[in-house]
């Protein structure tokens, strides 16, 4: 029975430790390369960097003491992306419409939320709302500057693997004109 409560204590401190997470904005490593991102939270920094090379279908994340991994689904199709946490936690992140890259569903079978750019086709600003979780906003430092971005994030109950699946979205999608070819 102990050691029952005393797992159960563990998991209940990594989930409130994952959830407490906030994040406060991202930028590229280097100005002239979108394959390696640092991401800032208020207690420090972590990365976003593509795994292999100039493949840039699949994505490792490290947020302080977080690991995560983001990968396309299906090698050819943009529109569905796979979020997986060391702890477990399965995240996917699907367009609402199809071939429409703008607006996505991101849900890890508990909690959905939708996340798109303010303006139509403008990538630089991004906006998460929800009455129970919160906002998350973010946007470009400098106006058509995808380099640098803040982030505003006034989220109740998302894991920080919700919160990268969003940010990843935003840099990934105002990026890809200076991604490689595949």
């Amino acid at each position: 029975m102990k050691k029952y409560i005393l797992s159960l204590f563990a998991v209940l401190l990594i989930v409130f430790q994952v959830s407490a997470q906030n994040l406060t904005g991202i930028s590229t490593v280097w100005s002239d390369d979108f394959s390696q991102w640092i991401v800032y939270t208020e207690d420090g920094e972590g990365e976003l960097k593509v795994r292999w090379g100039d493949d840039y279908s699949e994505w490792d994340y490290y947020v302080d003491e977080i690991h995560g991994t983001i990968r396309l689904k299906w090698k050819d199709d943009l529109s569905e992306w796979e979020i997986r946490s060391d702890e477990g936690e399965y995240i996917t992140a699907r367009t609402r419409f199809p071939r429409d890259l703008r607006q996505w569903r991101i849900t890890n079978n508990q909690r959905a939320i939708n996340f798109k750019p303010v303006w139509g086709n403008n990538m630089n600003e991004w906006k998460m709302t929800h009455p129970s979780y919160g906002t998350l906003y973010m946007h470009t430092n400098w106006a058509d500057d995808i380099r640098e971005w803040r982030i505003v994030d006034d989220t109740q109950e998302l894991s920080v693997h919700q919160k990268m699946a969003m940010v990843f979205l935003a840099v990934y999608h105002s990026s890809m004109p200076y991604h490689p070819m595949r």
